[in-house]
């Protein structure tokens, strides 16, 4: 140690005396051992390393060379150095040491470095984390400083690294060979508040979710979402309010204000203050386009009713059967609790499209309505012609008549229903349905009943040159096709849609009908008349959703016969078809009863007999189902009876069965029918 100390101190070339003469004096070989140390991953030489050879110690230069001049085959050289694994060789293990040849002989080596370094930064701000613990391995781990940099020491030549953070993404790699590495951790927390949008309230118990992570607030309104994924979409969301969905792009923070969307209600009577039975309210975004909000309420004792997904702007629509549509505009804080509905109860006659074709004309009956009770109008959208029976009147935009071809531009829909709103007048919308449609049968015969006999479209013949083409009622195609025309003219203006010959044909047992027709699936009525009542009862369901969704109401005709009793013949249950239709209108045409109805010598003699029991009876199958009785009144004489038989209607008759109507006391009005549309005036009583 002495010498070693001494030498320390000595000039060079003394030095190397020095050294030459302390070997020969141990007697060692003269030749010296030298080198070169180098860094085992970048080639490059390694100053400053540390080497012992025996009891010596010497420094390697800048270049990483060393030089002993004494050594032994016996010693080992220890090699080490600051960041490097240290390495110790043993000479006698060295072949070309065995026999050295002067003037020196070369023992190069190479240290593996064992550290490594780097900074953690935040992958959003470039911010250094501190406190990020960095591992290799199991066992060597290193936390950030301040600046984000740490140091791992004594790390093997391959290691998984791994690097966490407190609310940050852990990373993992795998790292061979590496001695410097710089690394952004993605933060994986996201926190905010949730409040009101119209009180600013917080929010307590708002979902928050992105992925599969998920948070909910406090009573504060506050959230804190942990592990949240890479590019995710947020989404906010609480009862009773629009949910909220937003892109996550390198934040770490979202304060939301959540809108209410859910509107709670109670309908009244405006007049009596009794709460409202059965109703559909709907939303909007304007007054003539299909609901993005529905809810319906069947048999409610209390009138109360839960409308989700309410939007921002917009309108309120309540449908209930007996009274006339509310409609409140949608603005924040301004939508009453308790809606007034004011009854109503249409008092109609009755025009074919091809009346409603001559403007002047609809005037005219608009005058009619105008100076007596009469307060509504139905219009065929459908012609009744038999040259072109069942071509839509009016320039239709729906896609199917529009590739069909079974519309034309003859009604001048806007300007009747226009001026219909001015003078206040309900529109009726009546839509021919399996019957009396022969352009869309001709138009798509695959879609009609079949004839057995002839293969053709299955029709029946009233007179001559006069056929009534029947759609097939299990084919749902005519289902969609009727059911769009209806949205359509509700969208157009009409208050109400109305749907006939919505049954199935009855064949004539005088005739060979019952042998000519063929359905895509049997009509038995005898065996199965319950597949027959439900195939109707499910289009009017699909229809009524459909037609109340677009903001009006949902009426059906049905056989007069069919209010004392389901038809099993056409399928028309009252029982059934009144769940699902907001009117009943059975054609109680007293005319067309048994001759002996109700024991009397002939039933069209006693009108007000027979409307008031068909009406009685009719309610009885409705009993507290949705719909209300309107009842179609007959202001026609038949004439196709024998002559003893004919009973004249003028006013007398017809005001019979207004008077039994209003007896009654539960219809929702009449409808007066004549198919010529030649009214009797003197049977009105004249405008209040």
């Amino acid at each position: 140690m002495f010498i070693r100390t001494r030498l320390r101190h000595l000039p060079g070339v003394a030095l190397a005396l020095a050294l030459a003469a302390i070997l020969a004096a141990c007697g060692g070989p003269p030749v010296a051992l030298n080198g070169t140390i180098t860094d085992a991953y970048t080639g490059k030489p390694v100053p400053s390393a540390t080497i012992r050879l025996g009891g010596s110690e010497i420094t390697t230069d800048t270049g990483g060379k060393y030089q002993f001049s004494q050594w032994s085959e016996k010693d080992t050289l220890q090699i080490a150095a600051n960041g490097y694994e240290p390495v110790s060789v043993a000479l006698a293990a060295q072949p070309q040491l065995a026999k050295p040849t002067p003037p020196a002989v070369s023992l190069d080596a190479k240290l593996r470095p064992n550290t490594l370094v780097g900074v953690v930064a935040d992958s959003y701000t470039g911010v250094p984390l501190a406190g990020a613990v960095v591992k290799a391995g199991e066992t060597i781990s290193a936390t950030t400083g301040a600046d984000g940099r740490y140091a791992l020491a004594a790390v093997p030549e391959s290691f998984v690294l791994t690097i966490a953070a407190p609310d940050h993404e852990p990373i993992s790699q795998n790292l061979k060979r590496t001695t410097s590495l710089d690394s952004t951790l993605r933060p994986n927390v996201l926190t905010g508040a949730i409040t009101d949008s119209y009180t600013g309230k917080p929010l307590v118990g708002a979902t928050v979710q992105a992925g599969d992570a998920t948070a909910a607030t406090g009573a504060d309104g506050r959230y804190r979402l942990e592990r949240v994924p890479e590019k995710a979409t947020v989404k906010i969301s609480a009862d009773g309010y629009a949910a909220l969905t937003q892109p996550l792009e390198k934040t770490t923070a979202i304060d939301a204000a959540l809108r209410p969307d859910v509107l709670k209600g109670t309908l009244v009577d405006g007049a009596t203050g009794a709460p409202i039975k059965n109703a559909t309210v709907i939303a909007t975004p304007s007054l003539n386009t299909a609901d993005v909000a529905f809810v319906r309420i069947d048999r409610s004792s209390d009138g109360q009713f839960k409308l989700e997904g309410v939007p921002e702007q917009g309108y309120l629509q309540v449908i209930a059967p007996g009274y006339r549509k509310a409609t409140v505009a949608l603005e924040a804080g301004k939508v009453p609790t308790t809606i007034k509905l004011e009854p109503f109860a249409a008092r109609a006659l009755y025009i074919t499209a091809a009346t409603a074709s001559n403007i002047e004309h609809v005037i005219s009956y608009f005058d009619t309505i105008d100076k007596t009770e009469l307060n509504a109008i139905v219009i065929d959208l459908k012609s009744d012609l038999r040259d072109d029976l069942g071509l839509i009147y009016y320039d239709s935009q729906v896609p199917i008549v529009k590739e069909l071809h079974t519309a034309r531009d003859i009604m001048n829909l806007p300007a009747i229903l226009a001026e219909a709103k001015k003078r206040g007048i309900y529109t009726i919308a009546r839509v021919h349905i399996f019957s009396h449609d022969n352009v869309l049968a001709e138009a798509k015969p695959e879609w009609a009943g079949k004839d057995r006999k002839t293969g053709g479209v299955y029709a029946v013949y009233p007179g001559p040159g006069i056929h009534y083409d029947w759609l097939d009622p299990w084919n749902k195609n005519v289902w969609d096709y009727n059911i769009q025309l209806g949205v359509e003219a509700a969208q157009l203006g009409f208050d109400e849609i109305n749907f006939d010959y919505i049954r199935f044909p009855d064949p004539d047992p005088s005739t060979d009908d019952a042998e000519r027709l063929q359905l895509s699936k049997p009509a038995d009525w005898k065996n199965n008349p319950d597949a027959m009542f439900n195939n109707i009862a499910t289009l009017m369901e699909q229809s009524q959703r459909a037609i109340n969704g677009a903001g009006a109401f949902f009426s059906v005709d049905v056989f007069g016969y069919a209010a004392w009793t389901p038809q099993k013949t056409i399928g028309q249950n009252v029982g059934l078809m009144s769940q699902h239709a907001d009117y009943i209108c059975p054609m109680v045409y007293p005319s067309h009863y048994g001759l002996h109805e109700l024991g009397f010598d002939n039933a069209a003699a006693h009108p007000y007999e027979i409307v008031l029991e068909s009406l009685k009876r009719g309610a009885e199958l409705v009993g507290t189902n949705r719909a209300v009785l309107r009842p179609w009144l007959q202001d026609f004489t038949l004439r196709w009876v024998p002559k003893d038989q004919i009973v004249d209607y003028g006013p007398g008759q017809v005001r019979a069965q207004i008077q039994a109507t209003e007896d009654f006391g539960k219809a929702a009005g009449w409808q007066l029918w004549d198919s010529d549309n030649v009214y009797t005036e003197a049977a009105l009583k004249p405008k209040k």
